[in-house]
């Protein structure tokens, strides 16, 4: 059985087709599934319509890069920045959050949520 194919349901008994569905662990997709499009149920020959997908495009990406380059891909780099980094005028006890100019209580000129100074005190 194929997506799109015309079939008899055997759970509804209506002239139906096939649908493909994609079925979710979470919000990770597991693999793909067949469904009746009129009453949603999975349909015989699931094992042939399943597809289990474990590696994403971005590892494939990887692998053939990997290949051409004849080195394996290098581990992802994470960004960690120490506490006295983040100095955020967001995080700052002096932040005035405003739907329209958000603003800094010492001075009271506008600022960006993103920005920083001298001045940062870590709210609480």
């Amino acid at each position: 059985m194929q997506p799109n194919e015309k079939i008899i349901c055997p759970f509804c008994h209506e002239s139906s087709i096939a649908k493909a569905k994609t079925k979710l662990d979470g919000f990770t997709p597991v693999g793909t599934v067949l469904v009746c499009m009129l009453c949603n149920a999975e349909l015989a020959g699931l094992e042939e319509a399943s597809t289990e997908n474990t590696t994403t495009p971005e590892s494939h990406k990887l692998q053939d890069l990997g290949v051409l380059l004849g080195a394996a891909p290098a581990a992802r780099a994470r960004l960690a920045a120490a506490d006295d980094e983040k100095r955020f005028c967001k995080d700052c006890v002096h932040f005035l959050k405003h739907p329209f100019v958000d603003r800094c209580e010492l001075d009271n000129h506008p600022v960006e949520a993103m920005s920083d100074c001298g001045n940062f005190r870590k709210r609480d």
